[in-house]
């Protein structure tokens, strides 16, 4: 027997490729949540639930319009192949075998670390470079562009970029437009008798792909600093470059040394580097933005810091405390009530010996960090962490290279989904009764009505992660027009450049502060 509070109600989409509406009717993951327990802490640190099985290790993962979601990496044993493997995981089936549709790359194309974003009038996955082979040597990259349609679950190529990229980021413009930037062209080889050595190389040239799929390139805004071979000629600035669309409609990047710059995508392109720096961090350390305009960045020796770009001048920087732990290779994740999530990594690198299990919640609203629930198993480079529409969080992956294959995935259960007297059980949740079916705009008002009164409304723009990155969340607080009501009036965020378009889950909360299942709007 289902409970309401197990139930996913994705809504009545209106779109033309998502599901078919007896498909509509999800389960929120209850029949295999974590059992009661008495005494339990779940409403304060949260509850993962048991360990299972994927066909593949989910190096990158991806949160579909439909709700379900799109993950790639490996083969099935966890091995890194040319003609990689892509796995649909629908929510809507649980955790077991049947839950999991393994489908073939026809494009024979390898997006192992590719750059990915979401195209934002389809809800379209967008894959750029990824790697390839030179001589039979691997970790080389290659200039393709795949896109992924969820109305047929096939993978098609696109008009290619100007540059080989491998770890390149793409970052979805307000105008629909896709910047890409960073990315290495060359790995350096020292060669063999029968096979030439080659010299490390990068693209530090971003190019734009227009919503056409055509790409142009930036070449005003060509740098090492920013995202090429700085520093020392074969640094980092490459690896899967932080950047962000600030709220005044360009790009925000932030170095893992700790510079910071702004990129005008217009024409040819221009950069500037800002004066202010903050702490150096690494390229396995997370940074996520949780607000309009608000980053927080995870540093070495566990800093962590706020960076405000919300208005035209310097960055605001600001302390975002001191986490319990050093977790190199960790994920962070914003959750559907604002707050950020981070799990997995270690002390001691992609190594087993200083691994958390345990994993950490920060407050947004007071800086402070503290302890949440422990996971089954170590989450190292390569794992991933995703908000899915019931505001649980999918978590898996991790190895190739690393000590673990791990072909396995684990969900993490929020504080704000369990009752508040210690039982361990869920709470009942209200039900979203009516929402937006068909597209808005920004500054828009629409009415939700629920079958609770609505004390608050949160909005999370569906997530695409992978390298301890996710670069398309972003998260808003929509003040409602009443409370204690079950019918407010909401308003959408106030632009593109702070809530760029696409897909986003719109959830709205109870006095309890319990949270609906999303539906799935999009902003356009």
């Amino acid at each position: 027997m289902i409970s309401n509070h197990s139930l996913f109600v994705p809504g009545t989409w209106s779109i033309k490729y998502l599901l078919p509406a007896a498909l509509i009717l999800f389960l929120s993951f209850g029949n295999v949540a974590p059992a009661v327990a008495v005494g339990s802490n779940a409403h304060h640190i949260g509850k993962f639930g048991p360990l299972h099985d994927w066909p593949i290790i989910p190096i990158a993962m991806m949160l579909m319009p439909d709700g379900r979601v799109l993950a790639y990496g490996t083969d099935t044993t966890g091995a890194q192949i040319g003609n990689l493997l892509y796995v649909i995981w629908n929510p809507s089936l649980g955790i077991e075998t049947s839950a999991f549709e393994t489908l073939p790359n026809i494009t024979h194309t390898d997006i192992y670390c590719a750059g990915q974003a979401l195209i934002p009038d389809t809800g379209h996955g967008l894959f750029v470079g990824g790697e390839a082979k030179v001589n039979t040597i691997k970790n080389y990259s290659h200039n393709s562009v795949n896109i992924f349609d969820p109305s047929t679950d096939t993978l098609t190529q696109s008009q290619s970029m100007a540059f080989k990229r491998w770890y390149a980021t793409a970052v979805t413009l307000p105008n629909g437009e896709h910047v890409v930037l960073g990315g290495r062209s060359m790995r350096k080889f020292f060669g063999t008798s029968t096979i030439p050595a080659t010299v490390a190389a990068y693209s530090p040239t971003p190019e734009v792909r227009a919503q056409d799929g055509h790409w142009r390139s930036l070449s005003s805004a060509t740098s090492d600093t920013a995202y090429g071979a700085a520093p020392a000629g074969e640094g980092l600035a490459w690896f899967y470059p932080r950047a962000w669309v600030n709220p005044q409609g360009s790009v925000f990047i932030l170095g893992h040394d700790g510079a910071m710059f702004k990129l005008n995508p217009l024409g040819t392109g221009a950069l500037s580097k800002y004066a202010s720096t903050i702490t150096p961090g690494l390229n396995s350390l997370p940074s996520i933005m949780f607000a309009p305009g608000r980053i927080l960045s995870v540093r070495s020796n566990r800093i962590a810091h706020v960076i405000n770009i919300n208005r035209s001048g310097e960055p605001v920087v600001s302390s975002g405390g001191i986490l319990a732990k050093d977790r190199q290779y960790s994920n962070a994740t914003v959750l559907a009530n604002g707050w950020v999530w981070i799990n997995g990594g270690s002390s001691t690198g992609n190594d087993l010996a200083g691994a958390a299990l345990d994993s950490e919640l920060w407050n947004p609203y007071t800086g402070v960090w503290k302890t949440a629930a422990n996971a089954t198993t170590a989450r190292l480079y390569h794992s991933t962490s995703l908000l899915l529409p019931d505001g649980s969080v999918i978590t898996g992956g991790g190895g190739t290279p690393g000590p673990l294959t791990q072909l396995n995935g684990e969900i993490y259960y929020p504080p704000y989904l369990f009752k508040k007297d210690g039982s361990g059980q869920f709470a009942p949740r209200p039900v979203i009764v009516d929402a937006p079916t068909t597209m808005i705009g920004w500054n828009q008002t629409f009415s939700i009505e629920a079958t609770d009164n609505i004390a608050k409304v949160t909005l999370a723009r569906i997530g695409a992660t992978t390298h301890a990155f996710n670069n398309e969340t972003r998260f808003f607080s929509l003040p409602a027009s009443s409370a204690d009501s079950k019918i407010v009036t909401v308003r959408s965020p106030a632009s593109a450049k702070v809530a760029p378009p696409g897909f986003y889950m719109l959830f709205v909360w109870n006095a309890g502060g319990i949270p609906s299942v999303a539906k799935i709007i999009q902003i356009g």
